[in-house]
């Protein structure tokens, strides 16, 4: 296997996995039951705060499995994450095991796409 299939497999299996898991972590939050507003309370956020967060959950699920776009939607993983940890650790609620397995994931989707947002190869365009 080349370097090129290589790295294009890698990145799709980031993709898939990532993309995946926050689409069925975002969709419950967005129209949120009583027992996952009640969770997000318990970490001190509003019912609000969980719909916001399930948007903001599903739309980097849909961005990192779009090629040109993946970066970003790693990006936003990636804050998120930090975010679950901080709230993880502050309130002594739950593991951040998993929240740092998807940090590590969206670093590395991001260091594997970066090149190929639309923002860089307009930039790259322009110098040409």
């Amino acid at each position: 296997m080349t370097k090129n299939s290589l790295e294009k497999v890698g990145k799709w299996a980031i993709a898939i996995l990532l993309g995946l898991s926050f689409i069925a972590a975002g969709w419950p939050k967005i129209m949120p039951s009583e027992s996952m507003i009640r969770r997000f309370e318990n970490w001190g956020y509003s019912a609000e705060f969980t719909t916001l967060i399930g948007i903001l959950e599903l739309t980097a699920g849909i961005l990192v499995l779009l090629p040109k776009l993946a970066a970003y939607g790693s990006g936003m993983i990636f804050i998120l994450m930090i975010g679950a940890i901080y709230t993880h650790l502050a309130t002594g609620i739950g593991s951040i095991l998993f929240a740092v397995i998807y940090l590590l994931m969206a670093a590395c989707s991001i260091a594997l796409n970066w090149r190929d947002t639309l923002l860089i190869k307009k930039l790259k365009h322009k110098e040409s």
